[in-house]
């Protein structure tokens, strides 16, 4: 596949299949042959097309017309010549800056009725808040990482109508490999896919104590962020790491996302040898973390927990909930639920 490999990409092809990742090493976009010709999907299984879609999708703007002779080797040619590949020590870069959307006060309620409907307890969506890993914008929440300058990195929308397609994509000019955190108990650290399994990971496991600190990587394939010095000084100063897997929708996906998720235990392994590294699943019927602790929390009356006297925000995330329940399967159980 030239034009991708032109552009910085790697692909690696796995029969009918293969996957694309940028120049960190994360997954981007997945392909899959079918009828002699390759369609493609993104790294959250939305969006798609054939191969001029998929042109059109990395560089927003290009003409159909222009994709076609890009694929066909014109601007391909160009581009592995005058954009070669960025050394390997270079930091995460990107070259459209991110900018974060502004909110105005009633998307912020609209985005916190979705969360406390997902159980997510006021306490929670404060401590958040007041950490910038969740913020808001129209018709949507966001979930942002940081560099070490406190600079936005990456910012991930989730629209609050989940009947939406696509529900979730990251914004233009994010680098996942600077991943949002919920700060918390540095000796506990889980690792989840989402911003809402990390919301869901403090109300569950923080009782009535300090919730643990949680990782968003945005995906099974991302492993880009456990380069990062910060996430490393992180992870060995931990005693335990749980690495929340999902349940997927079919065999082959479960496969693969299992696959990627014993590569990223394995790494952290290695940079942390001192922590107890264990993989997390929620039992069967419920796909991640965030959807077992909707279900299994009791809320009652949502905008009577939207309205109710608010506190202050901790200096470090984790009050205790207002709607807790205890954890049907315990953190670090590697086998599939029953």
């Amino acid at each position: 596949m030239p034009y991708l490999e032109a552009r910085g990409f790697t692909v690696k092809r796995e029969g009918r299949h293969a996957s694309v990742r940028d120049g960190s090493g994360d997954e981007v976009y997945r392909l899959t042959q079918t009828s002699g010709r390759w369609v493609w999907c993104d790294l959250y299984g939305q969006n798609g097309g054939d191969m001029i879609a998929l042109v059109r999708d990395m560089a927003p703007g290009t003409s159909f017309r222009d994709a076609v002779f890009e694929l066909t080797g014109g601007a391909a040619l160009v581009q592995r010549v005058q954009a070669p590949k960025p050394a390997p020590e270079s930091p995460p870069t990107s070259p459209i800056p991110l900018i974060l959307p502004p909110f105005q006060p009633h998307q912020r309620s609209a985005g916190r009725a979705y969360l406390a409907g997902r159980g997510i307890s006021p306490a929670t969506l404060d401590a958040a808040e007041a950490a910038g890993m969740l913020r808001y914008a129209s018709g949507a929440v966001l979930f942002v990482g940081y560099d070490e300058a406190r600079q936005p990195r990456s910012a991930t929308q989730r629209l609050i109508d989940d009947d939406a397609i696509p529900n979730k994509r990251d914004l233009r000019g994010s680098v996942k490999a600077f991943c949002p955190i919920l700060p918390g108990d540095p000796q506990t650290v889980w690792i989840v896919e989402g911003g809402t399994d990390a919301l869901a990971v403090q109300d569950r496991e923080g009782g009535d104590g300090q919730p643990p600190t949680v990782i968003v990587t945005g995906g099974a394939g991302v492993r880009s962020f456990l380069d990062q010095p910060a996430i490393q000084a992180l992870l060995r100063k931990a005693a335990r790491v749980v690495i929340a897997c999902e349940n997927e929708k079919d065999a082959e996906t479960q496969a693969r996302t299992d696959a990627h998720h014993v590569q990223q235990r394995d790494r952290v392994r290695g940079i942390a040898p001192g922590a107890d590294v264990q993989l997390w699943r929620p039992p069967a019927g419920c796909k991640d973390v965030a959807q077992l602790h909707a279900r299994t929390v009791q809320v009652t009356d949502v905008a009577a927990s939207l309205t109710a006297p608010r506190t202050a925000p901790p200096t470090q995330p984790g009050s205790t909930s207002a709607h807790r329940s205890p954890t049907p399967q315990s953190a670090g159980n590697e086998t599939r639920p029953r």
